[in-house]
């Protein structure tokens, strides 16, 4: 729910010959340069342009964690022009730990944490707000139920941390109280035919005492912390409607820059969005748009003829992640956040953006869910329905371009196998260089967010920490 969520880039120490540039390209980026060595295409992050420069060779993955090493004779460089050694001596230096180590903290984590109580689980919203979002009876959520899960970037050939998405969890480290938590969105949000004001206002407090919990633990980082991540686009990313992003926006905070809002699809559109856009990212680090998914008349247009629609079917026979006639993030309103991106971005160049994919659009673009039978699900319809895959396909790729081009990332709100995007890349190369992943080998789980400090920022390689 509040969401750590990459604006992916890194600039990592060589400890042989002082800092390098060692990244995949920021959201906000075209995509890097062919030229040159071909092991060293590179980014400097805070850059609109893509640069390149000659370094040691990529990490490779040893096992299950990967290990980087340099060589001796690294030679930095930007866009083919040496870079001044105090110019990188001002960026902080992040080396991201790879997606098998971040994994194993959180599993961890899991291991030793405790199940959500049933008697939380079944509270009504009312009672949800009062006693656990309030903290009432005793009943307040670890970390006031903000909690950290790992998005992974691709770096040098490897999936390495890209950032930390903070999920609302209460006591176990896995899932939401349900289906409490669940209820209590939908009466007090547009969910509801008639949503209750006063659990509006629960939902509006709640999402703003997170913000300001975030931003007051960021503050708790170090300085060369705080400025190795800014320098990296680490950006801690929380959750708001549509309808909270204009008071998330007028919120005092210390740390903007390591901040970025998520725009949900629980409320309906307010009057004046565009210009609450304009204002989250001039002031924040990003503003990304969540749970992107077509309608049903979307893909129809992307096939040569119609076609009859049927929802892949789960093993006991039930529909499985059926398109909805109408949706609130459909493509038409996806397409309008990535027209105000663009004009924001005309005359605030550092505005970063990204669209995210929900786990249904995921379902049907690359084959893969939450669900341990949707590959074999979605390959059986894939098979039965090709005009229908193919048209969902054109759709996906259609959005991706456009976003890329107009430089905002997409990241798949599902872990999957390099395997399951290949076509993706091959018909879009530059998607590699704009891509995460949501969880990946830790799944749904996510560590307090007392704890990323120690458990995640402090792994070796992170600034100050050496292997």
């Amino acid at each position: 729910w509040l969401k750590t969520f990459p604006a992916l880039g890194t600039i990592a120490p060589c400890h042989c010959c002082g800092p390098q540039i060692l990244s995949s390209l920021p959201l906000h980026a075209a995509p890097p340069s062919r030229e040159g060595p071909p092991s060293c295409s590179m980014v400097f992050f805070g850059s609109t342009e893509s640069r390149t420069a000659t370094m040691c060779s990529p990490p490779t993955l040893e096992g299950a964690v990967a290990q980087q090493e340099c060589s001796p004779r690294c030679a930095v460089g930007v866009g083919g022009v040496s870079s001044p050694a105090s110019s990188l001596s001002a960026a902080a230096l992040l080396w991201l730990p790879p997606e098998a180590r971040v994994a194993q903290q959180l599993q961890d984590y899991a291991a030793r944490s405790s199940r959500n109580e049933r008697a939380v689980c079944e509270l009504e919203p009312q009672a949800f707000a009062e006693q656990v979002l309030l903290g009432k009876l005793g009943r307040a959520a670890v970390d006031g139920g903000d909690s950290a899960q790992p998005l992974f970037r691709k770096v040098g050939g490897v999936w390495r941390l890209g950032g930390l998405e903070v999920l609302y969890r209460f006591r176990s480290a896995d899932g939401v109280p349900f289906p409490s938590f669940v209820n209590f969105v939908r009466a007090a949000s547009d969910q509801s035919a008639e949503p209750c004001d006063r659990l509006r206002a629960s939902f509006r407090s709640h999402a703003m005492r997170s913000l300001r919990r975030v931003d007051a633990r960021l503050s708790l980082l170090d300085s060369e912390m705080r400025h190795a991540m800014a320098s990296a686009g680490l950006l801690t990313t929380l959750n708001f409607t549509a309808k909270q992003l204009q008071t998330a926006v007028a919120q005092p905070l210390h740390n903007p820059e390591l901040l970025g809002l998520e725009e949900t699809e629980y409320d309906d559109e307010p009057a004046a969005l565009s210009e609450v856009r304009r204002s989250a990212w001039q002031k924040f680090g990003m503003l990304a748009l969540d749970d992107v998914h077509p309608t049903l008349a979307e893909v129809q247009a992307h096939a040569p003829a119609q076609f009859t629609y049927e929802p892949p079917r789960t093993p006991a026979g039930g529909a499985f992640k059926p398109w909805p006639a109408e949706y609130r993030h459909d493509l038409a309103f996806a397409r309008r956040f990535v027209a105000d991106f663009a004009c924001t971005r005309a005359t605030c160049p550092r505005a970063k953006a990204s669209l995210k994919l929900s786990e249904e659009f995921c379902c049907y673009l690359i084959g893969v869910g939450y669900a341990p039978f949707s590959r074999q699900c979605m390959s059986a319809w894939r098979k039965a329905h090709p005009e229908a895959s193919a048209a969902v396909r054109a759709a996906g790729l259609e959005l991706i371009s456009e976003a890329i081009d107009a430089g905002i990332g997409i990241c798949f709100e599902v872990s999957f196998d390099d395997s399951d995007v290949e076509w993706l890349l091959k018909a879009i190369p530059a998607l590699e260089n704009h891509m995460s992943k949501q969880g990946g080998m830790s799944g749904s789980i996510a560590l307090p967010y007392s704890l990323v400090e120690r458990d995640i920022l402090a792994l070796p390689g992170m600034p100050g920490n050496c292997d």
